[in-house]
């Protein structure tokens, strides 16, 4: 699918009449191992110049593991609850320095990656791009990232967006990534086999995601040279990207690779007469 969706495929409406007539075949339930699951997570959204999306994949095989890893690397400091980076403070911040460092390479994580896309929302134009939608803009930004991760990996995947009030059903962005494959020449038969919100209270992986996009978000938004900034965000921001080797988050890493970000380049707004 270009890259630039037209807002008639992103309105739920026109979008369902458009589904009826794609083929429904039945397949078969795919080998786990060859399943990526993603989770996606915002930042961001309002009141700051950057919008961030992430998105934490790993192997389905391995999320049990990884789950079990960030349940015990968690305690004492974080015994419940649910841990995100608008949490981070003093007293929890070994806490949170150890579930980093659990994904940065121990407690069966050595396979998850996560890519984050940084959007200027300086340079949007709802009105003209996305039928005066914010909402619409939104939901290609998911797209992009998304598809991101159909390109780098041969897998199948399991996509869980964190829960938000939306017109748009998981079941339609999965149908509008697949038909983007196929439209790409992806042999794969539907890549993305399932597409579901997922409460980030009751799912860890959504909370990893949320505190590494914020420690990017943190740096990328200039909070830390705020008059009221937090130490304990700036340390674990700063410990975040030095294991992630990124030495200056308003440039693009590679595209590939254990942490990416990718500054998205917009399409220039046309003049109004």
């Amino acid at each position: 699918m270009d890259s630039r969706l037209k807002c008639s495929e992103l309105v739920c409406p026109s979008l369902g009449f458009a589904l009826m007539f794609l083929p429904k075949s039945k397949r078969e339930t795919p080998d786990p191992a060859s399943v990526r699951e993603i989770y996606i997570d915002e930042t961001s959204q309002t009141k700051h110049r950057y919008l961030l999306l992430g998105a934490l994949t790993l192997p389905l095989i391995s999320q049990s593991a990884a789950t079990e890893a960030i349940a015990q690397c968690r305690l004492p400091e974080l015994p419940a609850g649910e841990m995100k980076w608008g949490k981070v403070s003093p007293s929890k911040l070994s806490a949170y320095q150890r579930i980093v460092d659990t994904f940065f390479g121990r407690g069966g994580m050595e396979d998850a990656h996560f890519h984050c896309i940084v959007v200027d929302t300086s340079k949007l134009d709802d009105e003209q791009f996305n039928g005066g939608s914010r909402e619409i803009g939104f939901n290609k930004e998911i797209y992009q990232l998304a598809s991101k991760c159909a390109r780098l990996y041969s897998s199948l995947f399991h996509l869980y967006p964190d829960s938000r009030h939306t017109t748009q059903r998981p079941e339609d962005l999965r149908q509008i990534l697949n038909s983007g494959r196929r439209k790409q020449g992806d042999p794969r038969d539907w890549p993305f086999r399932r597409c579901q919100f997922r409460d980030s209270k009751s799912t860890p992986l959504l909370q990893m995601t949320d505190i590494l996009l914020g420690s990017v978000a943190y740096q990328v938004n200039e909070h830390h040279r705020a008059a009221n900034s937090s130490a304990a965000k700036l340390s674990l921001s700063t410990h975040v990207l030095q294991l992630a080797g990124v030495t200056d988050p308003f440039r693009d890493t590679a595209k590939a690779g254990k942490f990416t970000i990718w500054h998205r380049q917009l399409r220039a707004r046309v003049p109004r007469p």
